[in-house]
């Protein structure tokens, strides 16, 4: 149920009323809009994209902090700025295996914004 304070949409409201209206705040507005469940259609192939990114999280949090602060500085000419995680993270789903830290990433064209920057495409269009 929604909790109210204050005349509706003056002060505050916020939760969502019979799975049909949602009240919230969004930079200190009060708005309303229609009540959506996102899905999960758990499907082979998102299953197998979560396990791989999982897999790269845990290696991550196996590295050793120098190693980490390794990948921090490799990843600092990556375009556009990336942080080491994510570079880790990128180059391990390129080759679903643990890999090597690179002596400098590889630095790309400041004109390409397409989705394969990196040469990393997951196959949604």
């Amino acid at each position: 149920m929604a909790r109210v304070t204050g005349p509706f949409l003056s002060i505050d409201a916020s939760g969502t009323a019979y799975d049909i209206l949602t009240a919230s705040i969004w930079k200190g507005r009060n708005y309303m809009r229609g009540f959506f469940r996102p899905t999960n259609p758990k499907t082979a192939d998102q299953k197998a994209v979560r396990t791989t990114l999982k897999d790269a999280v845990t290696a991550w949090h196996a590295l050793y902090s120098g190693t980490q602060d390794e990948w921090n500085v490799a990843a600092r000419d990556v375009y556009p700025p990336i942080s080491g995680f994510n570079y880790f993270v990128m180059q391990y789903c390129l080759i679903d295996a643990v890999p090597d830290i690179p002596e400098v990433a590889p630095r790309k064209s400041k004109s390409i914004h397409g989705r394969n920057v990196y040469g990393l495409d997951i196959g949604y269009d």
